[in-house]
């Protein structure tokens, strides 16, 4: 009698930098990945296409090495989601992605169900069911990476809103503008995301006030990623650690109002730059949170950092599309 073969998933993060793909048992350990650039030097769409194709083609080859059968596939892409067709409506940072039906093409690729939504909202799941947020009731989560993102959990299900979009705390706007050419002129995502900060410390190290930055990454934004921002804080770079600090209060002043409106007891935040820099990013968010919520709420509201770490999206999209083929889906799609 043949070897019965176990239950696997394929979780897909697709972020505005990088493309993570990721192999899961039924414990979701991750047993093998493939990480790309998501914007292909060359061919844009059929470039980014072949790349997936070869990702997921080789964890299909180790799935079969390993006796799994990968019965689901998630994706998480930054941007607007139709999930009903599993298809990018748009993605502010990856605009090749326009209309791009992943559910059609992993379907024929792998031949089984695919569920494709957005990558914060999928984090957000992986970290209630696997992650930080187990024991919450109420959150808020924030990644801050290409973008700032984020989504929110009532009563642990996922709220997506009226068309999906709820938790878009990139287009916060922390100062209004009068004038009716620009009157969005500065929101979260222009000041508190990786290229942003990065940014703002090019400059600070083309002005030779970051000389540890200078050194290792030069002066060109396009060279600046958030481990590096994160090695100069570490080698001395104080003026650095003062921008990183002052954009995570920043992100902290406008979690906080979520804190007063929606009452979670738990943020959760992730992405690139708090990878990079944990315990940095949580303590000025947390002191924030403090200084601008009313206190109750904010004693209520645990700040942490993901426990699913860089596969919060791939995990939490594996776990989604799996569980959208149960008698009770967690997202009714109509």
């Amino acid at each position: 009698m043949a070897k019965e073969q176990r239950r696997a998933t394929l979780g897909i993060d697709i972020g505005g930098t990088k493309s993570l793909y990721a192999l899961f048992d039924e414990r979701f350990e991750v047993v093998a990945q493939e990480k790309l650039r998501t914007h292909p030097d060359r061919g844009a769409e059929k470039a980014f296409t072949r790349g997936l194709k070869k990702a997921v083609g080789a964890l299909l080859e180790e799935a079969e090495r390993r006796g799994l059968r990968v019965r689901a596939v998630g994706v998480g892409c930054a941007g607007d989601i139709d999930m009903r067709e599993g298809v990018v409506r748009s993605s502010p940072n990856i605009g090749f992605l326009r209309d791009y039906a992943f559910r059609a093409r992993l379907e024929k690729l792998t031949r089984a169900k695919v569920f494709v939504g957005n990558d914060v909202q999928s984090a957000l799941y992986g970290e209630l069911e696997l992650g930080a947020a187990r024991k919450a009731r109420h959150v808020i989560c924030v990644f801050l990476g290409t973008g700032v993102g984020g989504a929110i959990a009532i009563d642990r299900a996922l709220h997506l809103g009226a068309c999906g979009l709820a938790g878009d705390l990139g287009n916060y706007v922390l100062h209004a503008s009068h004038s009716a050419d620009a009157p969005r002129a500065e929101v979260l995502d222009n000041v508190a995301s990786r290229p942003a900060i990065a940014g703002d410390a090019a400059a600070l190290a083309a002005k030779r006030w970051a000389p540890k930055l200078r050194e290792k990454s030069g002066t060109d934004v396009t060279d600046i990623k958030s481990g590096d921002i994160a090695a100069a804080i570490r080698n001395g770079d104080k003026a650095v650690e003062k921008l990183v600090r002052s954009r995570a209060r920043m992100v902290g002043a406008a979690i906080s109002n979520f804190v007063d409106f929606i009452n979670p007891d738990m943020v959760v935040l992730g992405g690139g730059l708090v990878e990079a820099m944990p315990r940095l990013i949580q303590h000025e968010v947390a002191k924030a949170v403090e200084a601008h919520a009313t206190a109750k709420a904010a004693r209520a509201a645990r700040i942490v950092v993901a426990k699913l770490h860089n596969h919060s999206v791939t995990t939490g999209a594996a776990k989604l599309a799996l569980d959208m083929l149960e008698s009770k889906p967690p997202i009714d799609l109509g």
